[in-house]
């Protein structure tokens, strides 16, 4: 997909994580399982009130820990950095959970988007997966700098058994200068 205005590839912020298949979606091979506890951590790190998160969750919640809202536990990763031409790292930390076929190995692909200058790196890049609902955890690791605010830097990760194709999108991006 082109951007109709500037005639570049299209990034997730146009399209998102893509369409659903709905006949893949009956089985997925991996997914990225989130609980109530997840989400209290990730409101955790974005620093909301004891106050705000009993009227979300409607109970007393004590934050502890010092917790990055990306790493949520969600299959999209996106982190925003300060405008600066200064290399950058930003670790996303993911766990998937089988709900495919027991003794089943995914590898790791990254494909990266139209102008992507990023280096990723994904760790363990090969998941063996032993049994039906076995979790394991992965980092991918995005190496950067002068990321450009008009076009804002992506890829996806692939996780594929051969028969599953498992997509996440990455976004990095900077804030964008009022004079754009």
């Amino acid at each position: 997909m082109n951007a109709s205005d500037t005639g570049v590839a299209s990034t997730e912020f146009a399209y998102g994580a893509g369409h659903v298949d709905p006949i893949a979606a009956l089985n997925p091979g991996l997914v990225y399982e989130l609980d109530k506890a997840d989400h209290i951590t990730f409101l955790c790190g974005l620093k909301y009130s004891s106050k705000t998160l009993r009227l979300i969750t409607g109970e007393a919640v004590n934050c502890t820990g010092n917790t990055l809202p990306r790493n949520l536990n969600y299959a999209s990763m996106t982190a925003k950095r300060a405008r600066s031409n200064s290399p950058f790292t930003v670790t996303f930390n993911r766990t998937v959970t089988n709900v495919g076929t027991p003794n089943s190995t995914y590898i790791s692909q990254i494909v990266l988007n139209h102008g992507t200058k990023l280096s990723f790196k994904v760790s363990p890049s090969v998941l063996a997966m032993r049994s039906v609902k076995e979790k394991q955890s992965f980092t991918v690791t995005v190496s950067g700098s002068n990321i450009d605010p008009k076009l804002p830097s992506s890829a996806s990760l692939v996780w594929s058994d051969g028969t599953h194709k498992v997509r996440s999108p990455i976004v990095v991006y900077t804030d964008i200068p009022d004079s754009i």
